[in-house]
């Protein structure tokens, strides 16, 4: 047994080190898609209740909407 072990090793190693970086790269994707998401359903949220601005608030609002878009077409 502790042989066979010597014997595959490396592959072992070679595994450790695929999997150390493999695995925070699907978590970084998937992170992002999920941040995606998040945007994307506040931004139908605002269209929902899209109105004509003239309060500070509504700019506000208008600013929000706008930051929304432009980070979902650079994604």
């Amino acid at each position: 047994m502790l042989e066979w072990l010597n014997n595959y090793a490396g592959l072992f190693s070679l595994l450790a080190v695929l999997a150390a970086i493999l695995v925070p790269c699907f978590i970084y994707k998937r992170q992002r898609n999920d941040e995606r998401q998040a945007m994307k359903d506040e931004l139908d949220s605002i269209r929902e209740h899209e109105r004509f601005p003239m309060s500070v608030e509504e700019r506000e609002y208008c600013a929000k909407r706008s930051t929304l878009e432009k980070g979902l077409r650079r994604k």
